[in-house]
């Protein structure tokens, strides 16, 4: 037996093995010549065969921000009929989408790079392709904008924004390489998983040494029958281990595919729609390949842009959510923020997200999946309850820079004593030995006693595509491998519900779930926080000034007008928008398109008020002061001055606010909840009593007296 210096070179040849299988994995059977338009990224359908110009090997398009289409055809010919094709686009760009015969079909990124080419690099084209049909292949790739970092004083900023042609060639997946490469993948992971005094690592040990003395690492130059060949008996060896199943006892980890997708981080909203667009139509691509694959998306509003934008895409994922492939299960209208805005419109999150799904999908949540924000308020698990939804998902807890959490599996009681099933999933990882270890058998489960379950949402996010068919390769091998958890793909609602059929004697955290790090996210950005504030009452006021307008006139209040306003707040309570940790870009969009929302509102409320006056007919001397709360207030109220007083004994006193306008503080009017109160104007002036006494050293006001 080799020593255990000799083992470890062993394992290194057995990766580097691994590394050169990885490029045989598509052979090129064939290559597709391309047009070219570069564009400003506004379209969201493949751009006329007019727009298009002949492009070359090499032929460069830059500029911060810019996206470049890339169109042709292909006639399938005889030797590829039934075969499975897939696209490699060898063109150099940051995220690309794949439309094909005019609807989206996968994506490309090269944010993350694995090997010489980006994460998701070769889609499939067609399942079962006939000899002689046509594929219309189209590609739109963005060439990324400048991101100065993600820290204070930070300055990593991307130095080059250039989308490069080369060739797009169609090809065939090696399934015996493929097979044999992914079978090593996890050998090789198992190795450097499990503990040296682990007999189970050992029988992986056992087949590594056999494939060392077996396979030909020159393979390049060996005879390709001959390489075949070890290929498929060194793939016998391996299987042979793999093949070895669980105990009943083995711990489950629960699997979904998942791609967090920020509405607004390094980038505005405008490129948030192409994120979706491309992440999305990339789960349509996988689910043709893996029929057992699943996938969730949270945000709904990321449903309605798709609905909006990508029609065709929308239609193709409807059909995914009947089949229980595709859950759209967060709960909410956006990943909110859950510490700045006020309990209604969190409320609101939840209304407008069950709404959209329920009209759409035919689905309710029963989860709300929130990874990302900065903490959690204590009157989350009433509001979840009130909406119908009992579990909350969330891994960010774990990023505590000071104490540990207790717990990763638990009850959450709300304010009111509300409880709500509460799961810390594990995200953006490999479905992998390596992750399955960390995330199960090691540090992963902290009350063994209570769980022995794990949901681990698997793929990368922002862009990053989700899940890469070769983790879904990996995850589909591992369902059921001795020294593994057992696992396989569910959805969050399934796993659960599963979760909480079988806890036993789970612990109750009382009180808000505070997020010990990314502090500063609660003063940043005051313009963005303020206007938040602002937009909110003025809403309120809205609303309540459309309904009162209503009844005045015997009608059905609807909210037409301002549910496009409404929309546009709940979208800007994004968890990286309110508190303010996106590029400045999307920092301007969010000031701006709040500021509108308040300006808007005013004068929608200015106009239900106006309409209702006499408009300056006999009671033009006269001014109705209306109260949009629901309780009674007699607090100061202010009126723009005129050269006009309030008849009455109440105090009042001219004042000039900041902006350099006249106004009338008038103090003692009480105006019941949800009512009114009517004052007359006069130009006399007749002096109240103030409210303020001053004698010697005595001061008296409505609220203190001083003696000096």
């Amino acid at each position: 037996m080799y020593t255990e210096k000799q083992m470890e070179r062993l394992f290194g040849k057995m990766k580097r093995l691994e590394e050169m299988l990885e490029p045989k994995l598509f052979q090129v059977v064939d290559s597709i010549d391309m047009t070219a338009h570069k564009t400003d990224g506004s379209h969201h359908a493949v751009p006329e065969q007019s727009c298009f110009s002949k492009c070359n090997d090499g032929d460069t398009f830059e500029g911060a921000g810019i996206y470049c289409w890339f169109r042709g055809s292909y006639v399938v010919p005889d030797a590829l009929d039934g075969k499975r094709l897939f696209v490699y686009p060898k063109i150099q760009g940051y995220e690309g989408l794949l439309w094909v015969n005019g609807k989206p079909y996968g994506n490309f990124a090269s944010k993350i790079l694995v090997s010489s080419h980006g994460n998701h690099y070769c889609d499939m084209l067609k399942d079962k392709a006939t000899a002689g049909e046509t594929l219309d292949i189209a590609f739109e790739y963005y060439a990324n904008h400048e991101i100065i970092g993600t820290r204070p004083f930070e300055n990593t900023a991307w130095k080059e924004f250039k989308i490069v042609y080369h060739p797009v060639d169609i090809c065939l997946k090696d399934e015996e390489i493929a097979d044999f490469y992914f079978d090593l993948r996890i050998a090789n992971q198992m190795v450097q998983a499990l503990d040296k005094e682990d007999f189970r690592r050992a029988d992986f040990v056992r087949a590594l040494l056999k494939i060392h003395e077996l396979i030909s690492y020159d393979f390049d130059n060996e005879e390709p029958e001959i390489f075949r060949a070890q290929v498929r008996e060194a793939d016998e060896i391996l299987k042979k281990v793999l093949q070895e199943k669980n105990a009943s006892s083995a711990p489950y980890a629960g699997l979904i595919g998942h791609s967090h997708m920020d509405t607004a981080w390094l980038w505005h909203r405008g490129e948030t729609e192409k994120k979706c667009a491309r992440t999305y139509a990339n789960q349509m691509n996988l689910m043709d390949q893996y029929p057992d694959y699943t996938f969730v998306q949270s945000s709904a509003y990321h449903s309605e842009i798709i609905k909006e934008k990508y029609p065709a895409l929308f239609e193709d994922i409807k059909k995914r959510v009947a089949e229980g492939r595709y859950e759209p299960n967060g709960g909410v209208w956006i990943e909110c923020d859950c510490n700045i805005p006020s309990g209604e419109y969190l409320i609101r999150q939840f209304v407008w997200g069950q709404k959209f799904t329920r009209e759409n999908f035919n689905y309710t949540s029963d989860a709300f999946w929130l990874p990302d924000t900065f903490g959690y308020s204590a009157a989350l698990p009433q509001i979840m309850q009130g909406c119908g939804v009992k579990y909350f998902l969330t891994t960010k807890i774990a990023w505590n820079d000071t104490n540990e959490f207790p717990y990763d599996t638990f009850y959450w009681k709300g304010l009111d004593g509300s409880k709500v099933l509460v799961h810390f999933n594990r995200s953006h990882l490999w479905p992998d030995p390596v992750n399955m270890t960390d995330s199960i058998l090691k540090s992963g489960i902290k009350e063994r006693a209570v769980s022995n379950m794990k949901l681990l949402s698997y793929g990368y996010g922002d862009g990053g595509g989700g899940p890469e068919f070769a983790m879904i390769e990996i995850a589909e091998r591992l369902a059921d491998v001795e020294g593994m958890p057992r696992s396989s793909h569910t959805t969050v609602s399934r796993f659960m519900k599963q979760l909480e059929e079988s806890l036993v004697d789970p612990s109750t955290y009382n009180g808000e779930l505070y997020l010990e790090l990314h502090r500063g996210t609660l003063t940043n950005q005051h313009t963005i926080k303020r206007n938040n504030r602002k937009a909110e009452f003025a809403l309120h006021d809205l609303e309540y000034l459309t309904v009162r307008d209503a009844i005045h006139r015997d009608e059905v209040a609807s909210a037409g007008r301002i549910n496009p306003l409404m929309k546009e707040m709940l979208i800007n309570q994004f968890h990286d928008i309110l508190p303010g940790t996106c590029i400045a870009k999307a920092h301007d969009q969010a000031i701006k398109d709040v500021s509108h929302i308040i300006t808007e509102a005013h004068r929608m409320s200015e106009q239900l008020l106006w309409n209702a006056s006499d408009k300056g007919g006999e009671a033009g001397n006269k001014i109705t002061v209306v109260n949009t709360l629901s309780f009674a207030r007699k607090d100061v109220v202010y009126i723009p001055f005129n050269g006009y007083y309030v008849d009455g004994e109440y105090p009042q006193q001219i004042v000039e606010d900041m902006d350099g306008n006249k106004k009338l503080a008038v103090m003692g009017v009480e105006i019941p909840g949800f009512g009114s109160a009517v004052l007359t104007l006069t130009q006399e002036h007749k002096a109240g009593k103030s409210a303020f006494f001053a004698e010697e050293n005595k001061l008296e006001t409505p609220l203190v007296k001083v003696e000096f």
